[in-house]
């Protein structure tokens, strides 16, 4: 590799790549602090495609009616959301004082319906994401999360899929197929995220270590916006660092700056009696 492309690029490499002026870029440094970049070996700021790409990502929620502050404080949150890449830890520590619960997969697998039909039957084009951990577990739900990615404004799921199979990653499907790098601890979590305008719910957990028994999770189960948004943008950075799209509308719900309102208390309710409903064993 030579050295200049190792020590990264310049502003103006930078803002022809983004499709900005270099004034530009240099009034986002001096009034927000972005972008940020390195300094070199010579005390140079030098930038990377990593860069390009949040520029971009700046342009989009801007574009899409939020103003440049909120657009690049949403666009750095994603990335370090991004960056700590557990949805659960994200979520345990979005809402003081939160107390995972240990749950088996059947209540679990109620929770996460109840939030799914919920936002199939609210039909209000939400944004939904998933965590499955494997494949082949998508693939039992894979009929209900074809519905939600086609009447939700944005839906992505997360797993390690099998390769050469008609449920590989896939970047263009919908919902979004997005492979998990190999040391994602997002392969023993499982997600469901539900955010839209007036409602917020989410089902995460991850699977506690057994050597023998059925499946145990510790789980976070919530109707809280900012647990919910929190973990949303964890799964977002996952598509994103896989080459994906995060389209503006979803960006801005995942922004916990945007001005979008707390789930009410009969819409939590109705949830929660779904899950219960799945249950009862009549």
């Amino acid at each position: 590799m030579a050295d200049g492309v190792a020590e990264g690029f310049s502003i103006g490499v930078l803002a022809a790549r983004a499709g900005v002026t270099p004034g530009v870029l240099r009034t986002w440094e001096n009034r927000f602090g972005f972008p940020r970049g390195e300094r070199s070996a010579s005390g140079h700021r030098r930038f990377s495609d990593v860069d390009v790409a949040l520029v971009r990502q700046v342009l989009e929620v801007r574009d899409s009616g939020l103003p440049l502050q909120v657009a690049i404080d949403s666009v750095v949150r994603a990335q370090e959301a991004g960056e700590q890449r557990s949805a659960f830890a994200a979520a345990a520590e979005a809402v003081a004082g939160v107390r995972p619960l240990r749950l088996h997969r059947r209540a679990l697998i109620a929770a996460s319906h109840a939030v799914e039909d919920e936002c199939l039957a609210r039909g209000d084009r939400a944004v939904v994401l998933g965590a499955f951990q494997l494949g082949h577990r998508y693939a039992s739900s894979r009929q209900r999360w074809e519905e939600l990615g086609r009447t939700a404004s944005w839906a992505a799921v997360v797993a390690d899929f099998d390769a050469g199979t008609d449920l590989d990653a896939d970047l263009a499907a919908s919902p979004v197929r997005c492979q998990l790098p190999g040391d994602s601890p997002l392969r023993r979590e499982w997600a469901v995220v539900c955010l839209s305008e007036s409602y917020a719910a989410l089902v995460v957990a991850w699977e506690v270590p057994a050597a023998t028994g059925p499946p145990t999770y510790e789980a976070v189960i919530s109707t809280h916006r900012g647990a919910t948004t929190a973990a949303g943008r964890v799964l977002a950075g996952v598509v994103r660092a896989a080459g994906g799209d995060v389209p503006p509308v979803a960006a801005r719900l995942l922004d916990v700056a945007a001005p979008v309102r707390a789930t009410s208390a009969v819409d939590a309710d109705r949830t929660w009696l779904r899950a219960l409903a799945e249950l009862d064993p009549r």
